[in-house]
């Protein structure tokens, strides 16, 4: 299972869709949102993910705010809650999280929405296999 194409088939769309089943469950938003993210290993092997990541985050606003989910409770904090935005912009943490920040049932993001934000960065990879063929 090293291609991405298979580990969206076999990983990343069979947990998106336990999520949908089970859609007020902040657990399986966090693992759906995970498994999502990893998405970036098996597109940038045997290379380092880094600079795929930063890539991709400027060109799907779906995979970014799954790359903060994913990463917000596997290490309490997002990058981006780590970084202070500019004075003129809103922070985009307030936008995905809200000021409640507590844990998984504070999501701040309706787990609803976050169905479709999972589901776009999901197309938006798929894209990306698209792209390689």
């Amino acid at each position: 299972m090293n291609s991405l194409e298979e580990y969206l088939e076999l990983i990343v769309e069979p947990t998106f869709a336990d999520m949908r089943r089970h859609p007020r469950s902040g657990r399986h938003a966090f693992l759906a949102s995970v498994a999502t993210f990893h998405s970036i290993d098996r597109a940038a092997h045997p290379r380092k993910p880094g600079n795929l990541r930063n890539e991709w985050r400027e060109q799907s606003p779906e995979f970014l705010i799954v790359d903060m989910v994913a990463h917000r409770f596997k290490h309490v904090q997002s990058d981006h809650e780590k970084q202070r935005p500019p004075l003129d912009a809103i922070p985009l943490i307030d936008a995905v999280f809200g000021h409640d920040r507590r844990g998984p049932e504070a999501l701040g993001l309706d787990l609803h929405n976050l169905t479709f934000v999972i589901r776009d960065a999901i197309r938006f990879i798929r894209g990306k296999i698209a792209h390689q063929t």
